[in-house]
């Protein structure tokens, strides 16, 4: 099976909207919900697949081991026909083992040691940002802490950090159906994942690296253990580095978009707490991922609709966040809600990284607020990606010194 195949049966050429356009690319909410209207919260394709816009429905399908991934190891393709290449994309047991020795990297007393950090790094960006009146958010905030950041984490050595944020992006440009990547994206792409694995590899032998990699170092004793560390370190790296960017993107965007949500924040002098539960809506609103892709692993049912084994299931997280049923005017900001939403995903595959995204995004947000940010005149230029729903470049005025 081609991953082209799966996705583009499900996302572009079953669904009643062009998920290729420009329109679905700056909003696709009211795609979603003209889906849901006429079909509900689960849609099955001419072609046998499912998708599913519902919230409990996604929850369901989620937190449910009768859906998976379809591989067993690493060396597998999944059901829906991506090389597994890592844990991250197989099924229990193997999932299972792998992810508590990765787990140990992410560990609440892990990922709040570098609280302070995180802190630091923000203030000086904005900071920096700031003192020519004009900044692009992404470019100078969010890119340089989320790599930083993961970058520390994961234990990259200083002289290969420059390297490993570069390939990022592509890595997780990746994720989008072959049929929406450009012939010479997929070249980058392709020369970044070589280029990514060698510098792990090295990384991997180096007495000097800590972090993740000397987590996975430790395990790595012959050629496969060491190549799934290899790929293991580069999956994260992409999607801890390019999710964060999303989240502080999308959510300043849904920010100046929203004054009046703007002002409940000041209305708290951006307290910590206060902007920490934004962060929760702002991944409701506008999640960095969209598509949670899964596979029936037996004979199964969603909400009554059956699904036998081997059928494609693709859990749009974006619409199940938007599901009317659960969160009241769903296509409306709002901060004061304490949503359950489904941003990290659910279960078993719940994203290891999802403390520190909210770290990250939470301390970025609270120094590029006390500055003032207004939109700067110049259009906000959304990233190609449609998997990870991110902004290319969203350029603000700030103050230069910090609003008291």
């Amino acid at each position: 099976m081609d991953t082209s195949d799966t996705f583009i049966d499900c996302l572009l050429r079953q669904l009643p909207f062009d998920a290729g356009s420009e329109e679905f690319l700056r909003d696709p909410y009211r795609f979603y919900e003209r889906v849901r209207r006429t079909s509900g919260p689960v849609h099955r394709t001419p072609s046998g697949h499912v998708v599913v816009l519902g919230y409990f429905e996604a929850q369901a399908v989620l937190g449910d081991p009768r859906y998976g991934h379809g591989a067993q190891t690493p060396q597998e393709r999944t059901g829906y026909g991506v090389p597994a290449r890592t844990f991250l994309l197989t099924d229990p047991p193997g999932h299972t083992r792998q992810r508590e020795r990765v787990r140990r990297a992410f560990t609440a007393r892990e990922v709040l040691s570098l609280r302070r950090r995180i802190g630091h790094l923000a203030a000086g960006l904005v900071a920096q940002a700031a003192r020519s009146g004009t900044a692009d958010v992404v470019a100078d905030v969010a890119r340089p802490l989320s790599a930083r950041v993961v970058a520390d984490l994961i234990g990259v050595p200083e002289d290969l950090r420059d390297r490993f944020t570069q390939a990022a992006a592509l890595l997780v440009r990746g994720l989008d159906p072959p049929d929406l990547i450009p012939p010479e994206t997929h070249e980058r792409i392709a020369r970044a994942r070589v280029l990514l694995a060698r510098d792990i590899t090295v990384a991997l032998r180096r007495p000097d690296t800590g972090g993740l990699l000397r987590v996975l170092a430790e395990g790595a004793d012959d050629r496969s253990a060491r190549a799934e560390a290899v790929a293991t370190c580069a999956q994260l790296v992409a999607a801890g580095y390019e999710t964060t960017v999303g989240l502080i993107g999308n959510g300043l965007h849904a920010l100046l978009r929203h004054p009046d949500q703007l002002a409940y924040l000041a209305a708290t002098g951006y307290a910590e707490q206060a902007v920490a539960a934004a962060v929760e809506e702002l991944l409701r609103f506008d999640p960095p991922i969209q598509l949670a892709p899964r596979t029936a692993l037996v004979d199964a049912d969603i909400a009554g609709t059956p699904v036998p084994r081997g059928t494609v299931v693709s859990v749009l997280l974006g619409a199940a966040n938007r599901d009317p049923r659960v969160f009241p005017e769903p296509h409306r900001l709002r901060l004061d809600r304490r949503p359950r939403h489904l941003a990290f995903g659910l279960g078993g595959h719940y994203c290891l990284g999802a403390a520190l995204a909210r770290l990250e995004a939470t301390a970025a947000l609270r120094h590029l607020l006390a500055r003032r940010p207004r939109p700067a005149g110049r259009p906000v230029c959304h990233s190609p990606a449609r998997v990870a729903r991110g902004i290319q470049s969203l350029y603000v005025r700030l103050d230069r010194d910090v609003r008291p």
